[in-house]
């Protein structure tokens, strides 16, 4: 079935396949007698990632003060963009017993738009103030659950003592990666699996004592190499005695030149070398990219362990979920939802864990069976936050849902109105970027964002400190760094002080935001192209457009190529 997105600035054509209707039948709210599912969508899939990310800030840090007088490290900044001040816990405080959020009930009005009444309740309710679950120690973490002294570090679950990134995932000791899974002692790593003691290594898994290197699988001490399997000892992709690469190894190690350098012939080596044309892994039926040890999962991209999806963007363990972000740990049955951890048939969610049978609901924990609610603990029956017996709310659901139909609200995500963040701040604009005249335009805000200078006792120029990490004294804790791109300046912090001694590291020269950006180039747009294998020319579907000059391959050249 062919449909035109009806937001205004984009009326695209798309397609609503027929295993998308069956999964929407699927998606059942029982509401006594009645049973109802959610509409067919009237957005296109990329107008509905837009929409539904933008609701999500992961790395826009701001110190305010909260509830009780208290000061803490926040993703809501204390100027909001809409509305009433926003009102901020501290982790804490918002695990108080005494604290369910029934207090901001309030009856449902049937003249009145569902999502005017649910801005209401967004302005008066609570929030917690870095959408945090079960951590120890790790205050300057976002969307991160079961986790101890992680600092800087987003989107991530059961780790330990990691800093700076997005979607760490059960690893220890790691510094400045993003998507690293189960692994231990990384620096600079994007995409790797279950690897050890790894520095500058991208799109690899079961690696050991690796640098500067891509596209490896179950190496261990290889330097410079790509596209290589259980190698060991390999120096641009060549092999060498154990004793010459190691005396290579501990030539560049602690200097920042000289890994500098080596950054540099790897950046090289990426535009020469052969690529797969998606990054598919133990999977079967899938299309995307950076699936691993998944079924059935369609257009969804970094997802694993996952079955029976599609359009999902950043799904651990999930099953029977289309158009997710951000969904962790056994999701079931989700829509149009981001942000959960374990929860059963929910739709058009906002961060919801450990819940069932939810609908239109935003920060709830522990719930079953409501509707329009924010800040619930351990709630049933409610909706708009007020309390309702079982009776009660299965006759009133049908008819909400019939309202919001004649207000053409049902079956839509919550609109970029109602969201606390600007565009700039949100997960959005690292996925589809927009200028500021772009997403004012079309209806996002955009937050004037002033950078406050740190109080140091010396501010230096990153470009003059000492090229060893043995040559950097303890004092530069007190210090601000002037990044060498951006002239943003930055500190650094004990903890990664540690680590770059322990691990004979260069300090970094740019800015963590910097850093963090840069690691993000190497991922491709979550959208895939038409191409001819580099090889064999048989047609292949790829994120790599047409027109870049990278050599990309099928997958069977690609794995004739390796193994």
């Amino acid at each position: 079935m062919q449909r035109i997105c009806l937001n205004h600035w984009c009326q695209s054509s798309f397609e609503i396949s027929p295993d998308e209707e069956a999964f929407l039948k699927k998606m059942t709210f029982t509401f006594g007698k009645t049973s109802i599912n959610p509409p067919l969508p009237v957005f296109c899939p990329e107008c509905r990632l837009r929409i539904r990310t933008c609701h999500r800030n992961e790395r826009a840090f701001y110190k305010r003060k909260v509830v009780n007088g208290k000061e803490m490290v926040s993703i809501y900044h204390e100027e909001p963009l809409w509305g009433e001040p926003d009102i901020v816990y501290t982790p804490e405080d918002w695990n108080d017993a005494t604290r369910d959020g029934i207090d901001q009930g309030r009856p449902y009005d049937f003249n009145r738009p569902f999502f005017d009444q649910f801005a209401d309740l967004h302005k008066a309710s609570p929030r917690l103030g870095m959408n945090v679950l079960a951590n120890e120690n790790s205050e300057y973490t976002a969307g991160t659950a079961y986790s101890k002294n992680c600092y800087l570090i987003n989107s991530s679950e059961y780790d330990e003592d990691c800093m700076y990134g997005k979607l760490y995932q059960s690893c220890k000791s790691s510094a400045d990666c993003s998507f690293l899974y189960g692994s231990e002692l990384c620096y600079d790593c994007f995409s790797v699996y279950n690897s050890y003691n790894c520095t500058s290594v991208s799109f690899s898994k079961n690696c050991r004592d690796c640098w500067f290197s891509t596209d490896l699988i179950g190496c261990s001490d290889c330097c410079l190499c790509s596209n290589l399997h259980k190698k060991q000892y390999y120096f641009r992709n060549k092999p060498l005695p154990k004793e010459e690469y190691l005396k290579k190894v501990e030539e560049f190690r602690g200097s920042f030149q000289k890994m500098e350098e080596m950054k540099q012939e790897l950046v090289k080596l990426r535009k020469t070398m052969i690529h797969r044309a998606v990054h598919i892994v133990n999977s079967e039926d899938c299309s995307g990219d950076f699936i691993e040890n998944s079924q059935r999962c369609t257009e969804c991209y970094d997802v694993n362990e996952s079955q029976d999806c599609k359009y999902v963007t950043v799904g651990v363990n999930v099953k029977d979920v289309y158009d997710g972000s951000n969904m962790y740990l056994k999701p079931e049955l989700a829509y149009d939802t981001l942000g959960t951890i374990e929860t059963y048939n929910v739709a058009y969610c906002l961060y919801v864990f450990h819940c069932r049978n939810m609908l239109y609901s935003a920060q709830s924990y522990s719930c079953t069976d409501c509707f329009g609610c924010i800040g619930l603990k351990q709630k049933k029956y409610c909706i708009l936050n007020k309390q309702y017996t079982k009776e009660e709310y299965e006759a009133l659901m049908p008819k909400i849902i019939e309202h919001m139909r004649r207000t053409n609200e049902w079956g839509r995500y919550f609109p970029p109105s109602l969201s606390p963040f600007g565009y700039n701040e949100s997960l959005a604009q690292e996925y589809l970027p927009l200028s500021k005249s772009e997403a004012k335009e079309r209806g996002f805000y955009w937050r004037q964002i002033t950078e406050k200078k740190p109080n140091v006792t010396k501010t230096i120029e990153a470009a003059a400190l000492p090229d060893s990490i043995e040559q950097i004294p303890d004092d530069i804790l007190n210090w601000a760094l002037m990044c060498e791109v951006t002239k943003r300046p930055f500190r650094i912090v004990k903890q990664e002080l540690d680590f770059y001694r322990r691990q004979k590291l260069p300090v970094p020269h740019l800015h963590p935001d910097e850093r963090y950006d840069r690691r993000l180039l190497l991922r491709n747009p979550r959208k895939l192209w038409n191409r001819t294998c580099a090889k064999c020319q048989k047609p292949i579907a790829t994120s790599y457009q047409p027109e870049r000059s990278e050599k990309v391959v099928c997958e069977e050249c690609y794995l004739k190529e390796v193994y």
